[in-house]
């Protein structure tokens, strides 16, 4: 049986960090998970949140504490890339933007407070000034919102590479394989190995709130979403090359919207993304989510969703569209859940849609956790305790 101080269970964004920070710290430890299927309807494990091109990356946020943790992790993506020789950041800016008034004007208004609470870089503005900045975006009259020039868009599978390839070459071991069963440190592998762990970090995103390897039920619904990718030509990729991301609220919904500028695709075309679904299915087990992944998604969700991005940008000329399936997680704090369960486990998931940007301070701050450290002594302004059913 093999051994190590430290076993991180979650080869995604955050035990990816989580990893590399234990491995920057000295210790041993062997990060596990399946890497990225080749064919996703033959893949019978767990799927991975960075099987991706783009997310967004941005310091606002209508919470102070997904603000710090986005800031720090921002700060640190320029050393990661020279460390690693790998380029996941391109910082084009991010925009948010909401009605001044009715049922979302909140939201808005939240993410200005966050803003100047915080001291965050950024430009208010009006649907005036999101008009004579981004003529190609079509905004709701009378919205409020602010340009954010420290966000951008971050390329999930690439920071995922960086984070992997510096903790290997600190002495990480790396297993492509999911843990079937756990007792305590325990590990059976589902290539038929064993491994006995001095402590656990579950980093397992959606699927730690489903019945698995943790005793305990965390307080967290998995949500089963769609995106929809829309294919533009190589000449409108480049006449949209300042194009920032973007957060905002149509008239019609109560609930947000983002949108990402043309990112080049492994297929070597030109997407734009849009996402955000007001209502989808809640995953409720293992197998349920595993199905939902080798599906295309819900084609009704990305009608919809196509309507929102032609009422948006009107002068786009999609080429054609494709969908893919996605999980978000939601706790019941509205915040990670980081901690330990035990002396011998900590937990480290819970991203709320909003974990991406900030998987390397969530990272960090689980393997303090790990480590036995105290998380809420970091200064984030939440405790990250674990809520459980």
């Amino acid at each position: 049986m093999e051994r190590a101080d430290f076993a991180v269970v979650g080869r995604g964004l955050m035990g990816t960090a989580c990893a590399y920070h234990l491995a920057q710290a000295g210790c041993d430890v062997v990060l596990i998970g399946p890497d990225e299927p080749d064919d996703p309807t033959r893949h019978d494990g767990p799927f991975g949140s960075f099987h991706d091109a783009g997310r967004i990356t941005r310091a606002i946020a209508h919470d102070p504490v997904w603000a710090r943790l986005s800031l720090r992790s921002i700060a640190r993506y320029a050393a990661l890339q020279t460390q690693s020789g790998i380029t996941f950041f391109n910082p084009c800016g991010a925009m948010v933007a909401g009605p001044s008034a009715g049922p979302m004007a909140e939201m808005a208004q939240d993410f200005l407070q966050c803003a100047r609470q915080l001291g965050l870089d950024h430009q208010p503005m009006n649907d005036a000034g999101f008009a004579s900045r981004h003529p190609y975006f079509h905004l709701p009259k009378g919205g409020l919102g602010a340009f954010d020039p420290t966000g951008g868009v971050i390329d999930p599978r690439a920071m995922r590479r960086a984070h992997e390839a510096i903790a290997s070459a600190s002495g990480a071991q790396l297993r492509n394989a999911s843990v079937v069963t756990r007792d305590g440190g325990r590990l059976q592998l589902s290539d038929g190995t064993s491994l006995q762990a001095g402590h656990v970090v579950l980093a397992m995103g959606g699927w730690s709130a489903l019945p698995g390897l943790g005793e305990a039920r965390l307080a967290m619904q998995v949500y089963q979403r769609t995106v929809l990718l829309a294919a533009v030509d190589a000449r409108q990729a480049a006449d949209l090359a300042d194009m920032p991301s973007l957060i905002f609220v149509p008239d019609d919904r109560h609930t947000d919207l983002y949108v990402l500028p043309p990112i080049r695709y492994p297929d070597g075309r030109h997407y734009i993304k849009i996402g955000g679904e007001a209502a989808s299915p809640i995953a409720t087990d293992a197998t349920a989510l595993n199905a939902w992944f080798k599906t295309q998604g819900s084609q009704a969700a990305a009608e919809i969703l196509r309507g929102h991005l032609q009422a948006l940008m009107p002068d786009l000329m999609i080429a054609q569209t494709k969908t893919a399936a996605c999980a978000v997680s939601f706790t019941a704090s509205g915040h990670p859940y980081i901690g330990r369960l035990d002396d011998a486990t900590t937990v480290l998931t819970g991203g709320n849609g909003a974990a991406a940007k900030c998987a390397d301070e969530l990272g960090r701050l689980g393997a303090i956790a790990a480590l036995g450290g105290d998380v809420t002594a970091e200064g984030i302004g939440a405790t990250m305790a674990p809520v459980f059913i």
